[in-house]
């Protein structure tokens, strides 16, 4: 008899059963969410399984918006946080299985919920795996039936398209006018190439909607703001330049003509500059070596090598030359951002690692003897420049140096650099106000080398008025962004000082605002929620330097492009259809008729996802039925033990599940 096979089958068992043991043994992380008390807090656990295979020393990371927590009473471990979105745990009692339990506010979003465990020790670090205990979906069927029940979309004119056509006659022609002209012949009239490329753009549309085909007509059309903008944060995440192209490709079918990156900020650099290495080798990287690359950004990632990790990346000098290039083909200008002199800490770091290698300390931006106590909105204590360093101004300089001469090489204008400026916390240089000093200095600066600057409305607050002035005469655009309460009213008061106004209002230009309260959806919700047309309703009115209008993405939530897509559509089209008009030139029902029937099927053909409303969901006659706002949805119904959900499937997306209980 042959023995052979069967020993070789139990050799396969023996080290089958060896690996499921070791698996087992090794440790991992249980998350579970605590329900909220009247208060709006919550005791939330932490478990370390396994916990007796750790080593001596070891030290476990993680990833979570700050809130200064640390360990309750009957914990077996410390934990505390560190620096802004960083968290340590620390051992404490030896145990199989580590307690951890904290006070903090509810869990407003699920993915709000701590991630990018990492365990360190001696030997290096590794990621852990995590699972997660939420608590139930608070019910909100019938809310979703009454918001559903109150769209009435159907298909639109083949005319129509978004941007809409004014299709009247300019009294004066503006900057991009142009007269589309269809029947027998194509005629395009222009009053510039601006013009003749937004003619292109309603003709390729009009065509897409009539089977390749365009009936006769007459469209005379044009912007009524010269500048309509959208901000992409890529500081907090990173977008790859060939998503970011096929962004590009989708924002000029709107007709939008300015693209501003947010290239640097606390958890990152992402452009390459001329002989500062230091600012993308450390500054676009994020490891546990705080030395040579920055701490774990939002996504909790430690792992440099990490290419998947939207925290690593940046746009390497040929790079920004072709995106450069290709927003200019579609009339997109594009302003480059690094926020200074408060979010800078990705800067701090990467010069003072330039610094030590070099040994030279031209363009330090920090002073080691400043010692200010500080606490910034997004939890840092290290991010201000120390604005009375001539060095400060040397590598400002030396940026600003190194974007012209990309701009030149790519034979594109280079319309201004955005320069930042918000967000300063009380208690940095000493609680002394240099910000004023810090604005003079740079915008003499950008007046020297022949170019504009551009700001977030904090650069509008100087009370000295030889700096104000000459702040106006070198600011190309103030993106005001506070207007919620008290502020209603700051997009006027600024352009009243006679700054260039693009109203930036969060409440209607914030991308990263969820859709709605249901927390299975991503994105913050400080403003409250954006819906997929709540920027349709933007209170847009002409005034006297008010230039245009702007969205914005931020991306601390972001963790895939498929993320940042889906908060993206169909939430900024409204802002893209205003910035075009300025009043709104049809009903809300048909503007999102538009965005159902015209703009779903063509992201779908770029590849590019996006939100869909919840169903409603309700029982009738013993039954669960749902229904949704846009026609044909289908509708997936999951009856549990306790409580029904359902979700909306149009195309080949799915909305966020809606719950309600039995």
């Amino acid at each position: 008899m042959n023995l052979a096979p069967l020993t070789q089958l139990l050799a396969r068992c023996a080290l089958a059963t060896a690996l499921v043991t070791s698996c087992t043994s090794a440790p991992s992380v249980r998350w579970i969410e605590g329900a909220p008390d009247s208060k709006g807090k919550a005791v939330h656990t932490i478990e370390i399984v396994n916990a007796k295979s750790l080593p001596d020393g070891w030290t476990i990371w993680f990833s979570m918006f700050p809130q200064r927590i640390s360990a309750l009473e009957g914990s077996d471990a410390a934990v505390k946080e560190y620096q802004a979105n960083v968290h340590q745990i620390t051992p404490g009692v030896v145990k199989d299985t580590i307690r951890i339990f904290y006070r903090a506010s509810a869990l407003t979003r699920r993915s709000w919920a701590p991630e990018g465990f990492v365990l360190q020790t001696a030997k290096g670090s590794k990621p852990l795996s995590v699972s997660y205990e939420f608590q139930p979906l608070a019910p909100d069927g019938e809310k979703w039936v009454k918001w559903n029940a109150s769209k009435r979309l159907s298909e639109p004119a083949a005319a129509r398209i978004i941007p809409l056509p004014k299709n009247r006659v300019a009294e004066v022609r503006p900057r991009g006018w142009y007269r589309l002209t269809t029947g027998e012949t194509v005629i395009i009239e222009a009053e510039d190439p601006d013009g003749e490329y937004y003619a292109q753009q309603t003709l390729a549309q009009l065509r897409e909607n009539n089977g390749g085909e365009v009936p006769e007509m007459t469209i005379e059309d044009w912007p009524d703001y010269q500048y309509r903008g959208f901000m992409l944060d890529i500081a907090r995440n990173f977008t790859t330049k060939e998503n970011l192209l096929t962004l590009i490709d989708v924002l000029s079918r709107y007709k939008l003509n300015v693209l501003h990156l947010h290239f640097g900020d606390d958890e990152g650099w992402r452009l390459e500059i001329d002989g500062i290495p230091e600012l993308t080798s450390v500054g676009a990287f994020h490891s546990l070596d705080y030395e040579h690359q920055l701490q774990p950004s939002y996504d909790g990632n430690a792992d440099p090598e990490n290419r998947e990790a939207l925290s690593n990346g940046y746009y390497s000098r040929a790079d920004f030359i072709e995106i450069l290039r290709y927003a200019a083909a579609r009339h997109m200008s594009v302003i480059p951002e690094f926020d200074t002199p408060g979010h800078a800490r990705a800067a701090i770091k990467a010069m003072k690692a330039y610094e030590k290698r070099t040994g030279d300390a031209s363009m330090r931006l920090q002073d080691p003897a400043d010692d200010s106590k500080y606490y910034t909105a997004q939890g840092f204590t290290d991010n201000v420049m120390s604005v009375e360093l001539e060095s400060v101004y040397t590598f400002i300089g030396k940026v600003f140096d190194s974007i012209i001469a990309m701009y030149a090489e790519a034979g594109v204008e280079l319309p201004a650099i955005h320069i930042g400026g918000d967000e300063v916390p009380s208690g940095a240089w000493h609680g002394e106000d240099r910000h004023e000093f810090y604005l003079g200095r740079v915008a003499r600066l950008a007046k020297e080398k022949g170019i504009k600057i551009s700001g977030w409305q904090e650069v509008a607050g100087c009370k000295n008025p030889a700096i104000a002035e000459l702040l106006r005469s070198v600011t190309y655009s103030t993106n005001v962004w506070v207007t919620i309460g008290p502020y209603v009213n700051k997009p006027y008061e600024i352009a009243d000082m006679g700054f260039p106004v693009v109203q930036s209002n969060c409440e209607y230009t914030y991308a990263d605002q969820a859709y709605s309260g249901n927390k299975e959806e991503l994105a913050h919700s400080w403003v409250g929620y954006i819906d997929d047309t709540e920027a349709f309703r933007f209170p847009l009115k002409e005034y006297p330097n008010i230039i245009g209008v702007q969205a914005q993405m931020w991306t601390e939530t972001v963790r895939s492009w498929e993320d940042l897509c889906y908060d993206l559509f169909p939430k900024t089209v409204g802002v893209f259809e205003r910035a075009w008009n300025r009043k709104a030139l049809c009903s809300e029902d048909e503007f999102y008729s538009l965005i159902v029937w015209r703009e779903m099927p063509y992201w779908d053909s770029k590849g590019v996802n996006y939100h869909i409303p919840q169903p409603g969901l309700c029982v009738v006659d013993g039954k669960p039925v749902g229904n949704s706002a846009i026609p044909g949805a289908e509708i997936l119904i999951d009856e549990q033990p306790d409580r029904i959900t359902a979700r909306a499937r149009f195309r080949s997306h799915q909305s966020v599940p809606t719950t309600i209980l039995k």
